[in-house]
């Protein structure tokens, strides 16, 4: 069988580690390697990591370095493993004991470049110790769309839940030290924009929720501020991304006979996934380029659902309802029926929003949410192009080899 090493980059975090490398020791698919980078600890991790080694010689790799962040860790680890596929687990996570049986025959046979699977969130209560599960979090609906697209608008599976092949970390390079955070998710894309992704429908480890800091020394943060840290470089990675990865790219996730509707496709699902991060200038840029394409034809039906996933990001887009982007959102009505027919869409979008401004009895968000609604809906037909069909559009399950090769 291909031999798997596992990575844990650990600091400060032995109280949580010993849960960790247990669970790994006890995969039904053996892993051949286990690396533990220790990161300049300072509680007892060193103490218990020279003793894991010395008494697992075979299996266990103990290293330690002063503290540089993650994305170091992981890659001066890369270079001590020995295994063909990649496993990277964080040091507070447990895997399930047939994690890397079902990744690893996911890849086996395949071109795959990534297998992954799911995860449940777990806390232990600090008051009495018990162990409360929390569900899986956002997972989308993989029926439709490439694996490529759900990922570019959201990362829905971590590291735990997924391993990667030796040769296509090496092609697409290291992680990136520059990031202190979402260095896993910048990673996913680039694996995913080179390589086919098999997905597991299946729990493979628990991720642990604590309240513990986050992030290398030079940049912690506590857990009730990760949100807003995410988001912040979450966007910044993107706009790293929309310089590397071609719009020829967003068009492999389209089939059509009609070339000027399928950019006009790419156009908007790459503006939905920079509109999802807030980055509205982008967005922009894209949605009124793809106005401009086929402008007498209203979106067929895979366009407006591109245009209403736009408005549901996680960080919310509480500013595209304010000006001046909601008055730039509203001048896609001047562009002709296709720009009409894109701003009725983001209207559609963001009737969501007002039932969430509703719930939270946040009556100002929703007042803003209404006006923005009448402002770009106006008497624009709703409907998909009744005959859309005609144009022949579809998304993709899955891409060709040439897809990749951009």
């Amino acid at each position: 069988m291909t031999a798997i090493s596992a990575i844990v980059a650990t600091c400060n975090r032995q109280v949580f580690l010993e849960e960790a490398i247990d669970s790994l020791q006890r995969q039904s698919r053996p892993v051949d390697q286990i690396v533990i980078w220790d990161d300049g600890s300072t509680d007892g991790t060193e103490t218990y990591g020279r003793a894991l080694a010395k008494h697992a010689p075979g299996q266990i790799l103990y290293r330690r370095s002063q503290n540089r962040g993650k994305s170091c860790a992981l890659n001066a680890a890369l270079q001590e493993t020995t295994g063909a596929y990649i496993w990277v687990c964080d040091d507070d996570d447990i895997a399930l004991p047939f994690a890397a049986e079902r990744l690893a025959g996911r890849l086996d046979g395949t071109d795959a470049g990534l297998a992954a699977g799911r995860h449940e969130r777990f806390r232990d209560d600090p008051r009495t110790g018990r162990r409360e599960t929390m569900g899986t979090g956002y997972w989308p609906d993989l029926s439709e769309g490439t694996v490529l697209r759900h990922l570019l608008e959201d990362v829905f599976f971590f590291q735990n839940a997924s391993l990667v092949r030796r040769e296509a970390l090496d092609r697409v390079g290291p992680y990136r030290e520059d990031l202190p955070r979402s260095i896993d998710y910048e990673m996913f894309v680039r694996l995913a924009s080179r390589y086919p992704i098999e997905m597991i429908d299946e729990v493979l480890f628990h991720q642990r929720k604590h309240d513990g800091a986050r992030g290398p020394a030079s940049l912690r943060h506590a857990a009730d501020t990760s949100e807003q840290v995410w988001m912040e470089f979450d966007r910044k990675i993107f706009a790293d991304f929309r310089q590397v990865l071609p719009l020829s790219l967003y068009e492999a996730l389209f089939d059509s006979a009609d070339p000027p509707l399928r950019s006009r496709a790419a156009l908007l699902q790459r503006g939905c996934v920079y509109a999802r991060r807030s980055d509205w200038e982008a967005a922009l840029c894209d949605f009124s380029s793809a106005a401009g394409l086929r402008p007498e034809t209203p979106l067929t039906e895979i366009e407006r659902q591109i245009a209403i996933r736009a408005l549901a990001g996680k960080h919310g887009c509480s500013t595209a309802f304010r000006n001046p982007i909601a008055e730039r959102l509203a001048h896609l009505r001047r562009r002709g029926v296709a720009g009409r027919s894109l701003a009725a869409a983001l209207g559609r979008g963001a009737m969501w929003r007002g039932r969430v401004a509703m719930a939270q009895k946040d009556l100002t968000e929703l007042a803003r949410i209404a006006g923005f609604v009448a402002r770009m809906s106006g008497f624009a037909p709703t409907h998909a192009d009744p005959a859309g069909a005609a144009h022949d559009l579809r998304e993709k399950r899955t891409l060709a080899p040439h897809d990749y090769a951009w």
